[in-house]
């Protein structure tokens, strides 16, 4: 394992975009920081990377809620998703998340879970009714807040890691 990670940190460290980028679109937020914070690149530049491509989803989901109808591929992609909006709408979860309001976008959009991200903070914004205007800030804190999360978790990794190579 350790020769694994010994051959990733020298032939993928200085490509970041080779893997940083695939790596966020496949497995989202939390495989690619995790895995470029255990490479070790800086928080610095993660960060700023991650939230502007979390910004960038933000529209791109707008656009998509907003106008999915008229073709028959996306019809039937548009049920599939009803299906699993209306299973959403009425999870114990998400009516938790409304009774928050506001500060529910920011966590929805924050937690490194599976289900929860951007386009879930979109879905909720438009579940309570939100203006643009207040929702991507919210869902922009939301990444942030995100990150911060899963760069102290890799943090803590990294130290667990090498306090177990140092002991052995």
């Amino acid at each position: 394992m350790v020769d694994a990670i010994l051959y990733l940190k020298t032939n993928l460290a200085d490509n970041f975009a080779v893997y940083f980028i695939p790596l966020y679109i496949l497995g989202g937020r939390p495989a690619a920081i995790l895995s470029a914070q255990l490479l070790g690149h800086k928080i610095f530049l993660l960060l700023p990377v991650v939230v502007l491509m979390d910004t960038l989803q933000i529209p791109l989901f707008y656009h998509l809620y907003d106008t999915v109808s008229d073709r028959l591929f996306i019809k039937k992609f548009y049920q599939k998703s009803e299906k699993r909006e209306e299973r959403f709408r009425h999870s114990k979860f998400l009516r938790r998340l409304q009774l928050l309001g506001t500060p529910g976008v920011i966590t929805i959009t924050m937690l490194p879970l599976k289900g929860c991200g951007m386009w879930s903070g979109v879905l909720l914004s438009k579940l309570l009714k939100l203006p643009k205007q207040i929702s991507y800030p919210l869902m922009i804190a939301g990444s942030v807040l995100g990150c911060v999360i899963l760069l102290g978790a890799g943090e803590a990794i990294i130290r667990l890691v090498s306090s177990l190579l140092m002991n052995s």
